[in-house]
């Protein structure tokens, strides 16, 4: 289950109806819970995966660079035909570092697979300007962790702003994973990390190359 803000009551709340309100709030995330789980046991909350508001439109642009290993120029067109699997998340991201080693192990387990790609891109919690160091800090991790993964970047925020065009909205939240069918048409949309999310989006994506 995602992670929720913390609440805090008025200083002077009663002992009483603190206890009332912490039963209820218990109570309402494990109806929550209950509710959101998938067939595969991953946890699928409204507004994720297949019932984002941008599923079923197409992406207008899709502009990644190359960041670090051996990754290579990426484009709607150099991948059209592909079922894509794009991963934002960063370095300085809790949620993001708890989420990339199971895409990872997902991207080892698909690899082989025709006609898929799983790509990360790389985000800084800034405007992404320094290239430099956002390669530096993307490569540190990598070393670290001993992952041997082709990362790229979002020039201009290009992508970012195509995604956020189709619901209205600009504020990206971290991380973000979307699938592209091979029209370019908007798949899912998975925002932020659940524990298990990994399994609906390997669903999915095999639902799609089928």
């Amino acid at each position: 289950m995602k992670e929720q803000p913390e609440s805090i009551g008025p200083e002077r709340l009663e002992r009483k109806s603190r206890v009332w309100w912490m039963l209820a709030f218990v109570v309402g995330m494990s109806l929550l819970y209950l509710v959101a789980i998938g067939p595969n046991g991953a946890i699928a909350l409204p507004g994720e995966g297949k019932n984002h508001p941008a599923v079923g439109h197409p992406l207008r642009e899709l502009h990644l660079a190359p960041l670090t290993g051996d990754s290579k120029l990426e484009t709607l067109e150099s991948l059209a035909g592909d079922v894509v699997l794009v991963n934002f998340w960063g370095t300085w991201c809790p949620p993001c570092l708890l989420e990339f080693p199971h895409l990872a192990d997902l991207r080892t387990k698909l690899i082989e697979r025709p006609g898929f790609q799983l790509l990360f891109v790389s985000c800084g919690p800034g405007d992404d300007r320094d290239v430099e160091e956002l390669k530096w800090e993307t490569q540190r991790f990598l070393n670290d962790k001993q992952f041997a993964i082709p990362t790229y970047y979002d020039p201009e925020f290009t992508t970012r702003v195509a995604l956020a065009e189709l619901t209205e909205s600009f504020d990206m939240s971290y991380p973000t994973t979307v699938l592209v069918d091979g029209q370019g048409i908007v798949r899912g949309v998975w925002e932020g990390y659940a524990p298990g999310i990994e399994k609906n989006m390997e669903a999915l994506v095999l639902e799609v190359l089928e």
